[in-house]
């Protein structure tokens, strides 16, 4: 993962979305709890799955998104 500066200042990660989690099942298991895939803009899990865009993140929640 590339080291980067997030939109809130802080210092984060950014990759493929596929790097980021082992498979789809991880990632519609994390989209059920926290709606990942909509933060990123998709409308089902299995979309942003498809598309595999480069995303980022730090520790703060609002930093998660397409970069």
């Amino acid at each position: 993962m590339k080291r980067v500066t997030c939109k809130s200042g802080l210092k984060g990660w950014q990759a493929r979305l596929r790097k980021v989690y082992s498979s789809l099942s991880e990632f519609i298991a994390y989209c059920s709890t926290y709606g990942n895939h909509i933060q990123l803009g998709y409308e089902t899990p299995e979309e942003a799955w498809e598309a595999n865009p480069v995303i980022q993140g730090s520790v703060n929640p609002s930093d998660y998104s397409v970069a």
